[in-house]
């Protein structure tokens, strides 16, 4: 049997799942599913919130639970200039503004083969500066209005208030696709690198020895070690949302089960060891846009665990990216079509 801290063979089918009967389940969660007798450290379940995919999270299935990490998406369908989501930790940042906070935001190019990913607590404070500049800018904007119809000026219904410094830690890395048209998608975090790719792992019968097949996905790192899964719910589409009906979400349809696993200690390096390796070997400036590289600041505090932030995050990325891409195909077939004359 594979275990969780050895290595997979990635060509060879994976092995089944297995329940381990004296494994304690995660709160919330049903029988607890483990990889050769290694039972998940963390498992929750990723929710649509709204239609179109604006809004999702990670939750329990206990829908009295506040959700841990939400993902807020005002354009999710058009061009990748307009894509701009942002990750939060908490539940929805309109009914717990006091503890939701953004800690990630990401950009992307054209057919989702490339993504540059910005996370730590200071993301939150470049939201709010960015809410003042827009502040400053519309009312500037209305003055000159104003002006322009020989109005007197008018001040402002609250003060105009300056950018603030950002305190809070904010890292930048990249995921990628290794070659267009796969599924494999790559990021590294505090030098070590991982990869989301597809696994068979939670096939049955005579499904498991097919190729392309499988929805689900799999978290490895460099010595192949399952750092997370991700199992997809196949029948959302013919599925009503569950009607919860009460804030912060009414709703919520099941997309599929992120479990993290723990590899052997010397693999898995803690939350603050990631930070100081980060501090230590910078992300290259080189590579990400100026704007961005201009809000770095890896000396600041960060309070979450940024490796599990990452994976939640890089997840909803992938899975984002599949559905999507499903629609662009057929997008670009009808707009072939139609050039032709079809």
């Amino acid at each position: 049997m594979m275990s969780a801290t050895q290595n997979t063979d990635l060509g060879e089918p994976p092995h089944s799942l297995q329940h381990d009967e004296n494994a304690e389940p995660s709160t919330g969660d049903g029988p607890t599913t483990v990889i050769s007798g290694t039972a998940p450290a963390w498992t929750r379940n990723l929710y649509r919130r709204m239609a179109f995919g604006r809004k999702h999270f990670f939750a329990q299935d206990d829908a009295t639970q506040a959700a841990d990490y939400y993902i807020m998406n005002p354009v999710p369908q058009k061009h990748a200039s307009q894509w701009r989501p942002v990750f939060y930790r908490g539940d929805h940042p309109k009914y717990c503004a006091g503890t939701s906070v953004a800690v990630g935001r990401a950009f992307r190019t054209g057919f989702w083969n490339s993504f540059q990913l910005q996370m730590g607590d200071g993301v939150h404070e470049i939201r709010a500066n960015q809410k003042r500049k827009s502040k400053r800018k519309s009312y500037a904007r209305m003055q000159k209005w104003r002006r322009f119809w020989r109005r007197p000026e008018k001040p402002p219904k609250e003060p105009l208030e300056e950018d603030v410094p950002v305190e809070g830690f904010v890292t930048l890395f990249k995921a990628w696709r290794p070659r267009f048209a796969t599924r494999t998608v790559k990021w590294q975090l505090g030098g070590r690198e991982y990869r989301w790719t597809g696994t068979r792992r939670f096939m049955t019968g005579p499904f498991r020895k097919w190729k392309g097949v499988s929805h689900d996905l799999k978290l490895l790192d460099q010595q192949n070690n399952v750092i997370a899964t991700f199992q997809k719910d196949r029948w959302i589409s013919y599925k009503s949302s569950e009607k919860v009906g009460r804030p912060p979400n009414k709703t919520r349809s099941l997309l599929g089960t992120l479990r993290r696993y723990h590899p052997a200690p010397e693999s898995a390096p803690s939350a603050a060891e990631v930070i100081e390796s980060i501090r230590s070997s910078p992300p290259d400036k080189s590579k990400f846009s100026k704007k961005l590289v201009e809000q770095l600041n890896v000396e600041g505090p960060h309070s979450g665990d940024l490796t599990e932030e990452a994976i939640a995050f890089t997840c909803w990325i992938v899975v984002e990216g599949e559905h999507r891409l499903r629609y662009k195909v057929f997008d670009l077939l009808e707009e072939v079509g139609e050039a032709i004359g079809g």
